[in-house]
């Protein structure tokens, strides 16, 4: 990728929820069943057929099918990460202009007295957010990238990479990360209804005269399911994040323990040395290609990180300013 995270992020053409869902379960299902595959190639099949039954041209043909199944799911990773993370700023886009809302009727109306309190759980709930994505960001995504450019020590980093991959195999294809990519996604349009709802309430709140009992239950019960939508979509989007990147992480250890195969099959003159000096060099191509691909993430992740900044400061202003503003 040669393109920036907001060239690419414009020239996306729909970032409606539904069809982003729709898009990234598709992706996530080519991505686990080539994993599996490329898998069963690596550790089962060549190994069968060049150790123990000298298939020599077989042996070859599937060598080239993990190479192209290698190419080919490079990009849907990325194009899987790209997505969250163009989620993750419609998430946090919807929860700044909640905020602002909240914001603006204080300085028009003065607080309901509902304002503070949600003001300060919404601060914890991104603060908290904000240290998870960072530490997603440390923890998976600097290494990949390391890895990929053959960066530092890159023996050990790649023990550290396989070593995260290990505990998580059998996640990736499990329902429960499945239904965490459609939560993500019904999360923006849950606080896209929330905002709608808070506007409403607010509305009738001003109305209201004399005894607001009705209006202040609405508006505590309105505030409070924004709440909750808040803590379950960021919660939710961080979960996909983790899991994309692991999914990343699973393919550049089978390239990395295929690599290593090639060249033993090489030196011990089990299989001609040109053949998998091309392959082994294709490998590395669609290294260089994650790692091109990792820097445009790493872009997309900084500004994650400004837009939960933001929000951080918006919530605090609402905390702050509420009881200022209390009649």
């Amino acid at each position: 990728m040669t393109e920036g995270w907001l060239t690419r992020f414009w020239s996306k053409l729909i970032k409606m929820p539904f069809f982003m869902r729709r898009q990234m379960r598709r992706r996530e299902r080519k991505i686990v069943r080539i994993l599996h595959h490329m898998k069963k190639l690596i550790y089962d099949k060549i190994p069968q057929e060049v150790l123990k039954e000298h298939r020599v041209t077989r042996a070859m043909k599937d060598e080239l099918k993990v190479t192209r199944e290698a190419k080919e799911i490079e990009k849907d990773e990325m194009d899987l990460g790209f997505d969250e993370e163009v989620e993750e700023i419609l998430s946090l886009k919807e929860i700044r202009e909640i905020e602002k809302i909240l914001l603006e009727h204080e300085a028009q109306h003065g607080s309901t007295g509902y304002e503070q309190e949600f003001g300060k759980k919404v601060l914890a709930i991104l603060s908290g957010t904000e240290a998870e994505d960072r530490k997603i960001y440390f923890t998976y995504l600097e290494p990949i990238i390391k890895v990929a450019e053959k960066k530092g020590d890159y023996r050990a980093l790649m023990e550290v990479i396989k070593h995260l991959g290990t505990t998580q195999t059998n996640l990736f294809a499990s329902v429960a990360m499945r239904l965490d990519i459609r939560s993500a996604s019904k999360g923006i349009t849950h606080l896209r209804h929330d905002k709608k709802a808070i506007k409403v309430s607010l509305s009738g709140w001003d109305a209201a005269k004399g005894n607001k009992q009705k209006q202040e239950t609405q508006l505590r019960n309105v505030l409070a399911q924004t709440q909750l939508d808040v803590e379950s979509t960021l919660h939710s989007d961080t979960l996909v994040a983790k899991r994309d990147f692991l999914l990343i992480i699973l393919t550049l250890w089978y390239i990395d323990d295929d690599e290593e195969a090639m060249r033993e099959y090489y030196t011990k003159s089990v299989m001609p040395k040109l053949p998998e000096e091309e392959r082994i060099k294709d490998f590395e191509n669609v290294k260089q290609n994650f790692a091109k691909d990792m820097h445009v993430l790493a872009q997309g992740m900084r500004r994650i990180f400004a837009a939960e900044k933001e929000a951080e400061k918006l919530a605090q202003e609402v905390e702050i300013e509420a009881p200022r503003r209390r009649k």
